[in-house]
């Protein structure tokens, strides 16, 4: 039997992955992958591999795919991925393991120290953890749905920062970003009022007719076929950013758990209006047509204390799902966004 692409990752990284099983589902999390998570549901690989990176990561970008964490800003004056003009992944990010704290059968705790030197050079020495649990438990939406398997697990992603560094040299906040490939059929979508007004462009080229609004929510088609970037902005208190594909009667949620911080603009742009000029707590990439993925994320604000910088944390619950038939499936959608 061809082995998909999950089962191709644990062959390879044979013994430095951390597994997870829960019931039909498996889930691995990976140390040396910048604490990357991948996931298989039913026997279905979710999560965009790249196969090459992972057997050679030699590259100055180890985009491996799966779930990643990473430092916000990308962009601006507090950027962490760029020095001047020039756009990079620094060393610490890239290509530097995270150490194994606790690992059961149910939950790991990952960690590494960190310094990470901001566009405006200041030099933030930090904690970067990541904390993963299975709660094993359906989220409201699904409950009563025929499903033939689903995978639950949370997150917690935080930065813990260790020297004096003020507001006015860095923000900086802890950022979610689960990467899956795309086809003709993946549509990712969010359920949240006023939709119209709960988006923020402020990225790349505007989707235009990619996003379709509905009465409480709207749907962008993340077909990997033109470079696109929104935010949902946090006042508007979307319970959750997701995708779904009716060919393979798959649907997938992100839920934001943490909002008591200071947010700021993430976007990877000049940010004329300042870093905070935009306050999202989601995010939804779409690729070009060289990587074929698109993304959704969760971003957490930054932890400020009598004006110094003390850190950022993010809870984040992501939830996939294999429904029974495509018609649920197309039905819940269509009920959560009002359509």
């Amino acid at each position: 039997m061809d082995r998909n692409k999950f089962q191709q990752l644990q062959a390879i990284k044979e013994g430095s992955l951390l597994e997870f099983t829960q019931d039909s589902s498996n889930c691995v999390l990976c140390p040396d992958m910048g604490g990357r998570l991948f996931a298989s549901v039913c026997g279905m690989s979710v999560h965009r591999i790249d196969l090459e990176c992972v057997a050679k990561p030699d590259r100055p970008f180890n985009n491996y795919g799966g779930g990643n964490f990473w430092p916000a800003p990308e962009g601006g004056k507090f950027a962490f991925n760029y020095r001047g003009n020039e756009w990079y992944v620094q060393e610490c990010i890239n290509s530097r393991p995270f150490e194994v704290v606790s690992h059961d059968r149910e939950s790991a705790a990952i960690l590494k120290r960190v310094v990470l030197i901001n566009r405006a050079g200041t030099a933030l020495e930090s904690i970067m953890r990541r904390e993963l649990t299975l709660p094993r438990s359906l989220p409201p939406l699904l409950s009563g749905s025929q499903l033939r398997g689903f995978l639950t697990y949370q997150t917690v992603d935080s930065f813990e920062v260790l020297n004096p560094v003020t507001q006015d040299q860095a923000l900086i906040g802890a950022w979610s970003l689960e990467q899956f490939e795309t086809s003709e059929f993946t549509v990712s979508f969010c359920p949240v009022e006023n939709p119209e007004a709960a988006i923020n462009f402020d990225f790349y080229e505007h989707p235009r007719n990619k996003i379709t609004y509905f009465k409480h929510g709207f749907s962008y088609k993340t077909d990997g076929r033109g470079k696109g970037q929104i935010g949902i902005k946090k006042e508007a208190g979307a319970p959750f950013v997701g995708f779904y594909d009716v060919s393979r009667q798959l649907l997938c949620t992100r839920e934001h758990r943490r909002s008591d911080s200071l947010y700021f603009n993430i976007a990877d742009n000049d940010q004329p209006n300042g870093p905070y000029s935009a306050a999202d707590n989601y995010s939804i990439f779409n690729s070009d047509p060289d990587m074929q993925a698109f993304e959704l994320e969760t971003v957490g604000g930054a932890r400020i204390q009598n004006g110094f910088l003390m850190g950022s944390n993010l809870v984040s619950v992501t939830t996939i799902a294999v429904f029974e038939n495509s018609r649920d499936l197309h039905d819940l959608v269509g009920q959560s966004l009002g359509g």
